[in-house]
């Protein structure tokens, strides 16, 4: 960004986010890194700083035109904020002056709580591996190899890769409207987010997988809608499919820099109105769909659905205070409202020798939802892997069946959670 008047505008993902956001649905995740030593803020605000000359198009801030937002480039910069609040909460980015974005820190950790409308968890991961870095150089005097950006890079990190690869031709993907199971919870009072993190060896993950000859990802989905399937079984007489959204990192299928979002998301499932499944004939399923769905070919139907649902006629015609009324019932009934719950891998965090040896984990929570009350996040930092729920209510009804599941596979887990009491 090179002056205050810069702007650019939001992807296709980026422009439903930023019209479902609510003080329950904020459309923040977050990304974090604890490290050996307590952390000094006035040496991460400077990191901020340099960071944000790395990427200058995360210095903006949400404006609304008439039709869509966009992003307009500001010559303020965000402070860092000691955090005091549930995550992913009690931040309106559409509040004059905001970021669509803040860095807190407590103790040792550094956390970055990122609105889905600016980024997704590629990005978000790339932002703060650069903050960390910028952070250990004044604090721990690691050696920094300072990065600058030219134009063409500029572009190709701000680009809307969905646009890119985008193909006319290509028929969207067939979503079948239909009512998935729901869990019977009630929310929490607003601003209250509750988190459970398990805390999986990687080796052990891999190995139990493996057994099973399918991906760390399809067994922990098989075990979620595993979970999810007898809870239904003990609680509802009518049985109804059990429907996991799980976003698919574009940039392993198509080549693409960006800093903003490309992701799509496909949505396996088990119909429990066809019977009872045991937990084989689910990893068989998945494998099958995961299969089947995860082809160039597939996922290009996704990026058309993706920029079709941005260009229909009414949609792109209607103002955006009333896409802002709109938009989360649309949301909810074609988006939400046809699964059950998320789960979403971030995959494997390799850092250089010379950070690693300063950092003790790294963790990331998914962005809270009213339609999905629960939904789960996780990434894999040395021989771990932090699977952490996100519950905007009271009830660990979900949580607690998972990791029992797990632990009856002969999984060890170690349970945190930011309730007091629990």
């Amino acid at each position: 960004m090179k002056d205050e008047k810069s702007w650019y505008r939001l992807d296709n993902a980026g422009k439903l986010y930023s019209s479902i956001i609510s003080s329950r649905a904020t459309t923040l995740f977050r990304v974090s890194v604890t490290l050996t030593k307590p952390i000094e803020p006035q040496l991460l605000q400077e990191a901020l700083e340099a960071t944000l000359e790395r990427f200058p198009f995360y210095k903006v801030q949400l404006k609304q035109g008439f039709f869509w937002y966009y992003f307009e480039g500001t010559n303020q910069t965000p402070k860092v904020e000691e955090e005091i609040y549930y995550p992913c909460m009690s931040l309106s980015i559409k509040r004059r002056g905001s970021f669509p974005y803040r860095i807190l820190y407590f103790n040792k950790r550094i956390a970055v709580e990122l609105s889905h409308s600016i980024t997704d968890g590629t990005g978000a991961l790339k932002f703060l591996h650069v903050l960390m870095a910028n952070y250990l150089h004044l604090k721990e005097s690691v050696p920094l190899k300072r990065e600058s950006i030219n134009e063409e890079q500029l572009h190709s990190e701000t680009e809307n890769a969905f646009r890119k690869y985008y193909e006319k031709d290509i028929p969207a993907p067939i979503s079948p409207v239909g009512k998935s199971f729901k869990l019977p919870i009630q929310l929490d009072k607003k601003g209250h987010y509750h988190i459970v993190t398990g805390i999986i060896n990687v080796e052990a993950l891999k190995k139990k997988a493996k057994a099973y000859d399918v991906s760390i990802t399809i067994f922990l989905t098989a075990v979620y809608i595993d979970s999810l399937l007898k809870i239904q079984e003990r609680i509802s007489r009518r049985k109804k499919p059990i429907v996991i959204n799980v976003p698919v990192n574009m940039r392993s299928f198509f080549e693409s820099e960006t800093m903003r979002n490309f992701f799509v998301s496909i949505t396996p499932s088990i119909d429990a109105r066809l019977g009872e499944y045991e937990f084989e004939e689910i990893i068989t399923e998945l494998k099958i769909e995961f299969s089947r769905l995860l082809t160039p070919k597939k996922l290009k139907q996704y990026i058309k659905r993706s920029v079709i649902s941005e260009n229909s006629f009414v949609l792109r015609l209607m103002p955006s205070p009333v896409k802002d009324i709109v938009a989360p019932s649309i949301y909810s009934f074609f988006g939400e409202g046809q699964y059950t719950s998320g789960l979403s891998n971030l995959g494997i965090v390799q850092l250089p020798s010379e950070l690693e040896e300063h950092v003790e984990r790294i963790e990331c929570y998914p962005p809270p939802s009213i339609g999905n009350k629960v939904k789960a996040m996780m990434v894999s930092f040395q021989q771990n892997v932090y699977l952490s729920f996100g519950n905007l209510s009271k009830d660990r009804l979900l949580e607690r069946e998972f990791f029992r599941n797990l632990r009856k596979l002969g999984m060890e887990v170690t349970i945190e959670t930011n309730d007091e009491g629990d």
